[in-house]
């Protein structure tokens, strides 16, 4: 096969892969396996009252979900339209830049072979987290920054302020890419050449893409106490009791294992190994033949953005609680260096028998969870069990409604802005849930106003049997009714359970969440 029928021949089949899993998770959303995750549901609650920002995160998601729904309703596909285009843009993305850029079809291949099989991007690409556009943005502004490292086009210079932009408006993170950028540069023009009017050019798109994403989150905050900046530095145990602890050791075993979870543990040593094998070659400072045809300055830009991201976040879990999620921006680089591992690994001359173990083992992992709805494996234990039975809990929560007096005279309520979010979409109407204010974190819903004063009656949701939790609202109402223990199904399979409360006579007072619980 000559060097141009296998550049077709890769290109065909990375085709093929963007097609196959764009349709298996259009058809995943379609077919109701999965109800929305707690997050997902408040994103699209975000929608609807469209701001300059929100307690917890930028506007983006909010105007993804917006016209994501305005499009084709409110429904779970609406929601996921956007992680479902996402996905596809990450993937075409990589197909042109590595494949078409790069002239490096091959590698092209495996890179979105390897994203498509780990459960971060699979996951990525079916929920409608901010992680979805926070990594459309960080693979975008990586193939620009490439582009301006080689070329210096104006074109994608202004690409890379954009696409700065609008990633720090889906999530904080973002805002690393900055750095990140200006070491790279810095390292590559240690050893070549960069194009004319490089440096005053990049700190521009930097600059105003870094104060074009920041600017509406900053006037939000301004306007609304600094909550989602003290938010971020709670969360990151950068303020309040968590800060004053340096060093502690129980995050860490769980973080790391996390990390070998969302990639899978096999791709995570090919990772680690492309990883060793790039970084080496720039060590020794001479071309390695396994990577022929992989740049100095592409070789340092893959080094950059994977290293400091993942030792940030490793490092930051000896003195907070990480979430798996937050290293997501070290895997798009990541995840070439995994390819060019493989790569080495599938094509070259001794290659073992068993080396298809590895893309059976990943196409296994995809198969299962796409297929969901029929694995007999329920509980709490199942990684998706708070996202069963919440389409069943909302047509619950409309017949208790209906004995209180109806949709005009009833509101619903819960005590986790979860519970909140997911009654706003699921109970038929989609009127907006409330969160009652007390013995936990401050959220968006405390930033709207309460309950109207003319309601009469409601409806308390809780998760689990709640026997004793209508003591914490019982001041709100006249009476409350016995709790209700609901067990919801999602399909043919068991759902969470929930109490239900029906609260009678709302004295018209609405609870301020108090204190500075963030």
């Amino acid at each position: 096969m000559t060097e141009r029928q296998s550049a077709c021949f890769y290109w065909g089949l990375g085709l093929v892969l963007v097609i196959l899993t764009t349709w298996a998770r259009y058809w995943f959303v379609a077919s109701g396996q999965l109800g929305l995750a707690p997050d997902e549901a408040q994103y699209w609650d975000w929608s609807r009252t469209l701001q300059w920002s929100y307690y917890s995160k930028g506007p983006l998601i909010a105007v993804i979900n917006f016209l994501g729904t305005a499009v084709l309703g409110a429904t779970e596909l609406g929601v996921r339209a956007g992680a479902l285009v996402g996905s596809v843009i990450m993937q075409l993305a990589v197909l042109g830049w590595i494949g078409g850029y790069l002239r490096r079809a091959r590698t092209a291949f495996w890179t979105l072979f390897v994203l498509n099989t780990t459960p971060l991007f699979m996951a990525g690409s079916l929920l409608m987290t901010t992680d979805n556009p926070l990594l459309v943005f960080w693979i975008l502004g990586l193939v620009s920054f490439s582009v301006v490292v080689d070329k210096g086009h104006i074109a994608a210079f202004v690409m890379l302020g954009l696409c700065l932009a609008l990633g720090i408006t889906a999530k904080y993170t973002m805002t690393f890419f900055i750095p990140l950028a200006l070491i790279s540069g810095l390292w590559i023009g240690r050893g070549q050449e960069l194009p004319a009017r490089f440096w005053p050019r990049l700190l521009k798109a930097l600059g105003f893409g870094g104060l074009a994403g920041m600017l509406p989150i900053l006037i939000w905050n301004a306007t609304n106490g600094w909550v989602g900046i003290k938010h971020v530095l709670h969360r990151g145990a950068m303020a309040g009791d968590k800060a004053t602890v340096l060093f502690e050791l129980k995050n860490f075993p769980e973080y790391l294992g996390s990390q070998i979870g969302v990639l899978t543990p096999w791709w995570f040593v090919f990772l680690f190994f492309g990883a060793w094998l790039v970084g080496r070659q720039l060590l020794m400072r001479q071309e390695e033949p396994a990577f022929a045809g992989l740049s100095r300055s592409m070789a340092i830009i893959l080094t950059v953005f994977f290293w400091p991201v993942w030792l940030f976040f490793l490092l930051w879990s000896l003195h907070a609680k990480v979430e798996a999620n937050w290293s997501a921006t070290a895997y798009p680089a990541g995840f070439m260096l995994a390819a060019l591992a493989v790569e080495r690994f599938f094509h070259r001359e001794l290659r073992p028998r068993w080396r298809f173990a590895w893309p059976a083992l990943g196409a296994m992992v995809f198969i299962l969870l796409h297929l969901q709805a029929f694995i007999p494996f329920d509980g709490p234990k199942n990684p998706v069990y708070r996202q069963l039975g919440w389409q069943d809990l909302g047509a619950q929560v409309a017949l208790a409604r209906e004995e209180l007096g109806g949709e005009d005279a009833v509101f619903v309520f819960g005590d986790e802005y979860g519970v909140a979010a997911e009654m706003s979409f699921y109970v038929p109407g989609q009127k907006r849930a409330f969160c009652v204010a007390g013995g936990r974190k401050m959220n968006q819903y405390d930033l709207w106003p309460g309950p109207d004063a003319g309601a009469q009656n409601a409806i308390f949701v809780v998760k689990g049997e709640g026997k004793k939790s209508q003591k914490k609202v019982q001041k709100l109402f006249e009476s409350i009714d016995e709790g209700r223990v609901i067990n919801t199904v999602q399909g043919t399979r068991p759902g969470q359970t929930f109490t239900l409360f029906l609260c009678r006579g709302y004295k018209g007072k609405w609870p301020v969440q108090e204190g500075s619980s963030f």
